[in-house]
């Protein structure tokens, strides 16, 4: 006989550890640090009210859209999507956006750990400078420091479920204190944030890139939210909930790198966050708070990452200590040879891709759930206050985020 899904994963004691848990990844993926620079880009403080108006009207949407999807199906995202395509009577297609999922999260397991390593080599060059800046020269730095945050991340997927419960809780204290002293240093540069010009096209496109994105929706850790919330909690106070925390972390990295971004508007992507603006922020406390912070949260990214793998092993019939070692030794390879082979252009294209492959992962969702699914079974996992604000949200997951996705896309044409 079948183990049953419920005693398979468990559940949470509290859903304040799954607001600290999907805070904390969101952080951890480097696309929050990147808003800086998009915001100089595209329109300053404007660009930084459509973010947050396109959280509201997409993200907002498609995290509730994914917790539902994870606690219809009390499985991993692979599995559960094959369970709610036979209970729709769907083609087996649909589970094509499961499969998606998967790749994107094997990638950003890697790319987690090149951040991580990529902040452990800045911090180690501020505090033991000389022998640091010798092994960087050898290549050892990045590395060891992913390696190191692999090591740190397998120990955390062995702790019981109470203990990783009070460590998610207490790195996000970590980090948020972290970024609100670096955001009150950033605000003692007057002036830093009053740039105001027209968004464009491709602000709007960055904006809803963003908002799409948040949180690492579509890599599975959102659906396995919706799986370990208690039964009692209500789905839709909880997004709101997310929601606004990341609209709050967003804005303090926001707040405190804005002033730094001018030196580093001419690079790409994460390359910039990490290499141009430490630099542009000289010796100070700033820039080591700001690294502390990322390779904190993308310590726990990494963790929060594997979950879904683990879990899918988990439900193959293998035991956590075998599925930790499979998962974190294959990803460190993958790592490895992503550093050995791109380094800084490396790991851009790799983040790049996850999130373009992610963007196509949420469309399916959607549109699966908006078209496909029975409605009287999301109408009965989302539990909404009332009818009026449930066809609101299936208005957005049938037809605004698809138009939105490919309205993103459609920015590679132009």
């Amino acid at each position: 006989m079948a183990t049953p899904p419920s005693l398979i994963h468990g559940t949470w004691s509290r859903p304040v550890t799954g607001l600290a848990a999907l805070s904390l990844f969101s952080m951890g993926l480097a696309q929050f640090w990147e808003l800086p620079l998009a915001a100089t880009r595209h329109g300053g403080i404007a660009f930084f009210g459509a973010f947050l108006l396109c959280l509201l009207l997409l993200a907002l949407p498609l995290r509730l859209l994914e917790l539902m999807l994870g606690r219809r199906s009390r499985r991993s995202p692979i599995d559960g999507m094959a369970y709610l395509t036979r209970e729709a009577d769907a083609p087996r297609g649909w589970r094509a956006a499961a499969w998606g999922s998967g790749l994107a999260d094997v990638m950003a397991i890697a790319g987690l750990a090149l951040l991580a390593g990529w902040g452990g080599s800045f911090l180690g060059h501020r505090f033991v400078s000389e022998a640091v800046q010798t092994a960087t020269a050898a290549g050892l730095v990045w590395p060891v420091g992913t390696g190191t945050a692999f090591i740190l991340a397998a120990g955390l997927s062995l702790l019981r479920a109470g203990q990783r419960e009070l460590a998610n809780t207490l790195a996000l204290a970590v980090v948020v204190i972290c970024l609100g002293v670096a955001a009150l240093l950033g605000a003692s540069f007057p002036g830093a944030y009053d740039t105001v010009t027209t968004l464009g096209a491709d602000g709007w496109r960055e904006a809803m890139r963003f908002a799409l994105l948040a949180g690492g929706g579509g890599l599975g850790v959102v659906w396995l939210t919706g799986m370990h919330l208690p039964k009692e909690t209500a789905l839709g106070s909880f997004t709101l909930a997310l929601v606004s925390l990341q609209a709050v972390l967003a804005g303090l990295v926001w707040l405190a790198l804005a002033p730094y971004v001018p030196a580093a508007v001419g690079a790409a992507g994460s390359s910039a966050v990490l290499e141009q603006i430490p630099t542009a922020m000289g010796a100070g406390l700033a820039p080591v708070l700001l690294f502390v912070a990322l390779g904190l949260a993308a310590v726990f990214a990494l963790a929060f990452a594997a979950e879904p793998l683990l879990v899918r092993l988990a439900e193959k019939g293998i035991s956590r200590l075998p599925a930790v070692v499979l998962v974190f030794v294959s990803g460190s390879a993958l790592a490895e040879m992503l550093w050995m082979g791109g380094r800084v252009e490396g790991v851009h294209f790799l983040l790049q891709a996850v999130r373009d492959l992610l963007l196509l992962v949420m469309l399916g969702m959607a549109v699966f759930a908006g078209w496909i699914m029975k409605i009287s079974h999301a109408r009965k996992e989302l539990n909404l206050p009332n009818e009026g604000i449930y066809n609101v949200w299936r208005v957005a997951v049938r037809i605004v985020v698809p138009l939105a996705v490919l309205f993103v896309f459609s920015g590679y044409l132009a």
